[in-house]
């Protein structure tokens, strides 16, 4: 009947509405002059906001968020979404859970703590070299009710990774996201040590000589790891009902992780455990 229709488009307009009666003119003013980090950091935190940081979507769902992050507000929109660096959260929704997960560039203890609330680590443990992003790791623990065990550790090398024992190493998932020096701390004396565990690699390519350096850390790899890829995935936002009342480019932005070009993660699993 065009009655039921009638009332379905209204409702489905509703929040449109809303957020046009929201929005002064004195506002749409100031968001005019915003540069395009001011507007992707206020997207980002009006979403946030509309949650309560709680995330909605994907493995994490229902973990908490702490707004005064020290790595990336600008993200933690898109966190809530289950959007940001959606490849790995895509590969994380298909894995049985492990012991121990291991993350090296921890930041702000997104994928630490997400582990952890998801059932999907026993216990994680953190490298991240900035004495403000370990408090804020352990910052976010607390928030989520310090579930499972959390260990937190300054920068890591072959030094402090030596310390790792082999129960942590034996059935683990370690992540490496350290912004190019990868290529410095996965050396042929380092790599040996993660050969019974699954890892995944962000590739940073803006480093010096970088063809160079990537090519002898495939052949390093490959003699461990059956070396694959994670593919790139779009970020759709149609279906988010959230998001309906968002302008084309607040929606776009909102999922820009700003990268300089579409990043490479590999996916390596052992060739023999022990």
């Amino acid at each position: 009947m065009i009655e039921d229709f009638i009332k379905s488009e209204i409702e489905y307009f509703s929040p449109m509405i809303d957020r046009q009666k929201k929005a002064s003119n004195e506002m749409r003013e100031k968001w005019r002059q915003e540069t395009v980090f001011q507007r992707i950091e206020r997207v980002s935190l009006e979403t946030y906001d509309t949650f309560n940081g709680i995330i909605q979507y994907g493995p994490f769902k229902g973990m908490k968020l702490n707004r005064n992050t020290w790595w990336g507000r600008s993200d933690l929109g898109s966190q809530c979404l289950g959007l940001y660096e959606k490849e790995i959260l895509n590969h994380l929704e298909k894995v049985k859970p492990y012991n121990t997960f291991i993350d090296i560039g921890a930041a702000d203890g997104y994928y630490a703590i997400g582990m952890l609330h998801a059932g999907l680590a026993k216990k994680s443990i953190c490298y991240e070299i900035s004495k403000d992003g370990q408090a804020a790791i352990n910052e976010n623990w607390t928030t989520n009710k310090s579930i499972g065990a959390l260990e937190i550790y300054g920068e890591a090398n072959e030094i402090s990774l030596n310390y790792l024992s082999s129960d942590d190493l034996k059935d683990s998932l370690v992540l490496i996201d350290i912004e190019g020096f990868e290529f410095n701390l996965l050396q042929k004396n380092v790599i040996p040590l993660f050969k019974n565990s699954e890892l995944i690699i962000e590739i940073h390519n803006w480093v010096d000589n970088f063809a160079e350096k990537y090519t002898e850390l495939l052949l390093n790899l490959s003699k461990f790891f059956h070396v694959g890829i994670i593919n790139h995935i779009d970020r759709k936002t149609s279906h988010i009902d959230e998001l309906r009342s968002y302008t084309d480019d607040n929606r776009l932005l909102l999922t820009s992780e700003r990268r300089p070009c579409l990043m490479r993660f590999l996916h390596l699993k052992p060739k023999t455990i022990d």
